[in-house]
């Protein structure tokens, strides 16, 4: 999936290089931002495509951040209108950064998010709800790197369950009662074991009746643990100079990428804090909880963009 992913990307990017008139897309707009575009002005929106033609206008209070042909990012926020020569020559006189390479990679799922509007499809609740009580918020099934993780749950009339985690052998390593729905886990001080696979559960107190699914995450080696930590530091390090919003976003890809998925969700939901008008970062955020079978969250919310 990851490699298919990859080439679709590359596909995407090679026929974005080669076209005659694409040169730019737009990935953040914030403010009334006007594109000229022969007798037509429009109004720019993520995913905007910019011609060599076109003209750029913005005014004050506004900001847009531009992708180019070959993954280079673009800040504007400078009042002014902007042609193509223009942009280029800004392009041009910043440094590049590592960053080309994730904008690149987050590029099609942005895009195919703003085109898509009209054709995104999300089930609702799956089978297992009938089967069980009680449905999750977390992802089934991911990788943790981090020594503390939180899992959740929608509530129930249930008034008390217990929370129980076990090993591959069905060795139970954690077991609490409560009455929450949700539960943070430091994993070290619990002596879970690095690089091992681990189950997660609720069953009903006082009579060991399943009330979920079951779930399953893995808690990575310190030595891939350490490289994720690092590669994080690097990319904030390398994005502290763009839009937040887009930042959580390209981190998001970053954690998808590593299976990361409670990482990459929380990422999408800060993208959301920081533009909490922008629809673009609520599709993508319904799309990550779509793909990673929270489909009950993700029906929810659609149905408010609609």
């Amino acid at each position: 999936m990851k490699k298919l992913f990859l080439l679709i990307t590359i596909i995407f990017l090679y026929n974005l290089s080669y076209c005659q008139e694409i040169k730019f897309i737009a990935l953040t707009a914030k403010g009334k931002i006007t594109l000229t575009r022969g007798t037509k002005i429009l109004t720019v929106k993520p995913g905007e495509k910019i011609y060599d033609n076109d003209k750029i206008r913005l005014n004050k209070n506004t900001y847009l951040d531009l992708v180019y042909k070959d993954g280079r990012t673009l800040e504007l926020k400078k009042v002014g209108t902007y042609d193509y020569k223009n942009l280029v020559s800004i392009l041009n006189s910043n440094k590049s950064s590592t960053t080309k390479k994730f904008t690149k990679y987050v590029l099609a799922q942005f895009v195919q998010s703003v085109d898509d509007i009209g054709n995104m499809k999300v089930t609702g609740s799956v089978e297992r709800l009938i089967k069980f009580p009680i449905d999750y918020c977390t992802p089934s099934n991911t990788d943790i790197y981090e020594d503390i993780a939180t899992f959740s749950w929608y509530p129930t009339l249930k008034k008390s369950y217990i929370f129980s985690i076990v090993d591959n052998a069905g060795k139970v390593i954690f077991s609490k009662q409560l009455n929450d729905t949700s539960i943070s886990i430091n994993f070290k001080k619990n002596k879970l074991t690095r690089g091992d696979n681990y189950k997660w559960f609720l069953t009903e107190a006082g009579k060991n009746k399943s009330l979920t699914d079951t779930s399953h995450f893995y808690w990575l080696p310190q030595s891939k643990a350490t490289l994720i930590k690092d590669s994080v530091n690097i990319l904030m390090k390398d994005f502290r100079n763009i839009d937040n919003s887009l930042k959580q976003t390209l981190l998001a890809s970053f954690y998808n990428n590593h299976k990361l998925y409670i990482d990459m969700l929380a990422a999408y939901e800060k993208a959301i804090h920081y533009s909490p008008k922008d629809i673009t970062y609520k599709k993508l955020y319904i799309q990550a909880l779509n793909n990673v079978g929270l489909k009950r969250k993700a029906e929810a919310l659609f149905k408010q963009l609609n």
